[in-house]
């Protein structure tokens, strides 16, 4: 195990890039597993968090008197911090290690949102969402590095998929808790969120161990690397598009082109999600036992084909089925896009080559809607909002194709 071998390097000499690590890791497999644990329990926390807020910022905005411009501006503001905070963070990351970089962004993410309940001015949601996005990038960016560092090569995705589970099921299960709790109060789910954020906190302070990289190293990617981890970055950008648009978008599509209730347009959405939460482990193990790169080119054809299939649907019972194959299916970028990249990467420059990902994650999202919907209003057909992403999707494929051998991981550490 990665831990045994640095129980060893630590008592036969340290090196000028030893990682040193608390004893939680070298007590055995039993410690590391309480690590994962911690790790994947404090993020689902946080996100619980989140989803008690996301839907109630809008209404906050309303109720300020904000139009519809200025809200989306506010909305904008926390992605484009997001994006722009990424890679200074993973330069922190690699040189402070990813555990004090967690810990101060759920402290930083708690504080942010607890202001949404005090403020009263529209310029300081501009201000309060800005940090907002700091403290989000800088969970992200710590916990896909954590992980990476602490798993076996044979096991990095479905360890990546375990947190892309524990995202998955905090956020959905955020909201319907949220909207009640607003009901009782309007700043109860600011403060709920934020009391999960200090709980998520101190589990994380007191159970994920420290992983500081002794290095005086440069932490840029270096122009060879950059060229492998082009695939996986690819992936985290176009996860970021597919999510962005979907979201924004699949609601209109729904409502232009079927007419239907909203009822059942939340069937629809709702089986999208189910398929991205219940695919996430299943593909994981299969990216840890067939390959990494095999399963991404696998997902990528096949999520090319569902998109393709939606625009023939004329009865929306059929996306029920094609929806959940389609966030089963992009859903699995996420984690195997970071298990590659931990792979390809040493474990000095993860901070930094993970925050590229959450750059390029962030650049996707916010791209998104916006070629969606041009695309969409300017070729006067719904159907577009599917064929750019069979679009992108069949280039993805092609570069991972053309790619594929300098795609390797170090060492042939994972196929």
């Amino acid at each position: 195990m990665a831990a045994s071998l640095l129980f060893l390097k630590q008592n036969c000499g340290r090196q000028k890039n030893d990682v040193i690590v608390s004893p939680l890791i070298v007590g055995g497999s039993l410690s590391q597993s309480r690590a994962f644990w911690a790790i994947y329990i404090s993020v689902a926390i946080s996100y619980l968090g989140v989803g008690l807020v996301a839907p109630l910022i809008a209404i906050v905005l309303s109720g300020h008197n904000a139009n519809p411009f200025v809200i989306g501006l506010v909305g904008t503001t926390m992605f484009t911090a997001f994006t722009v905070a990424s890679f200074p963070i993973g330069w922190i990351t690699d040189r402070m290690g990813p555990k004090p970089v967690l810990v101060a962004g759920l402290i930083v993410y708690g504080v942010s949102i607890i202001l949404f309940a005090m403020i009263r001015k529209i310029e300081l949601f501009f201000v309060a969402r800005a940090i907002e996005g700091i403290g989000a990038a800088a969970i992200s960016v710590a916990t896909e590095t954590m992980i990476s560092r602490l798993s076996n090569p044979n096991e990095r995705a479905q360890r990546m998929s375990y947190y892309a589970l524990a995202v998955g099921v905090g956020w959905a299960a955020g909201p319907m808790a949220g909207t009640l709790l607003f009901g009782i109060r309007p700043e109860t789910p600011f403060v709920a969120c934020f009391a999960l954020s200090l709980l998520a906190a101190l589990l994380a302070a007191g159970l994920i161990p420290s992983t500081v990289t002794s290095s005086d190293h440069t932490t840029e990617i270096p122009r060879k690397l950059s060229v492998k981890i082009f695939v996986p970055i690819s992936a985290g950008a176009l996860y970021g598009y597919l999510m962005s648009s979907l979201v924004t978008l699949f609601p209109l599509y729904l409502k232009q082109r079927l007419s239907i209730a909203e009822t059942e347009m939340g069937g629809i959405i709702t089986a999208v999600i189910v398929g991205t939460i219940l695919s996430q482990v299943p593909i994981g193990r299969a990216a840890d036992r067939f390959g990494k790169r095999r399963t991404l080119l696998v997902c990528a054809v096949l999520l090319a084909v569902v998109f393709f299939v939606m625009t023939l649907h004329s009865d929306w019972r059929y996306f029920l089925i094609s929806g959940a194959l389609a966030g089963a299916l992009a859903g699995s970028f996420y984690p195997i896009g970071l298990a590659m990249i931990g792979g390809l990467v040493s474990k000095e420059r993860l901070g930094a080559a993970n925050s590229l990902f959450s750059l390029a994650f962030g650049i996707g999202s916010l791209t998104g809607p916006g070629l969606s919907g041009l695309a969409m209003s300017e070729l006067n057909n719904p159907n577009w909002l599917f064929y750019l992403p069979v679009m992108l999707t069949a280039v993805f494929s092609s570069v991972l194709i053309a790619l594929y051998g300098k795609t390797a991981a170090r060492k042939n550490r994972a196929a």
